[in-house]
């Protein structure tokens, strides 16, 4: 299998472009002329640009390993299984794909993913950030390597 790469796909319309149209009309409306004000409202749709206009990786899957975000690849070989189970985020009950490391790997744990809760520390999302399409071909390609428990 060659290198497969997934991408997130945010709303457009969301609370980060909502935030920036506030800004903007509390600027124009009020007539601020703080450039720490025009500053902030810069800053935000720098940010929905990021987030909207380039392509994020979400999951790389190769044959030797698969890469979540921005964490360091983990070894299949380091796999002892994945379980899809539901976890609570806020007032979301949210579906992931968790992946299970053997004791004793060694990996390089950033600090999110040693304190990440119930997701572990190595969690696919299976809640919408990603395409219905892209999650059912993420769950494929995991249970052709490793064991997958759960629904």
């Amino acid at each position: 299998m060659a290198q497969k790469t997934f991408y997130y796909h945010f709303d457009k319309i969301d609370s980060c472009f909502w935030s920036a149209v506030l800004e903007l009309a509390v600027l124009l409306i009020g007539r601020v002329t703080s450039p720490w004000a025009w500053l902030i409202f810069f800053l935000t749709v720098l940010v929905w640009a990021y987030k909207n206009l380039m392509k994020q990786p979400a999951v790389v899957i190769t044959d030797k390993g698969i890469k979540i975000d921005h964490c360091a690849p983990l070894a299949w070989k380091d796999v002892k299984n994945a379980e899809i189970k539901t976890v609570e985020l806020g007032f979301d009950t949210l579906k992931i794909l968790s992946l299970v490391p053997k004791k004793g790997v060694s990996y390089p744990y950033n600090y999110l993913q040693l304190h990440n809760g119930d997701f572990g520390p190595f969690p696919v999302p299976l809640y919408g950030i990603l395409t219905a399409k892209d999650e059912a071909e993420i769950v494929r390609l995991i249970r052709q390597k490793t064991t997958v428990k759960g629904k």
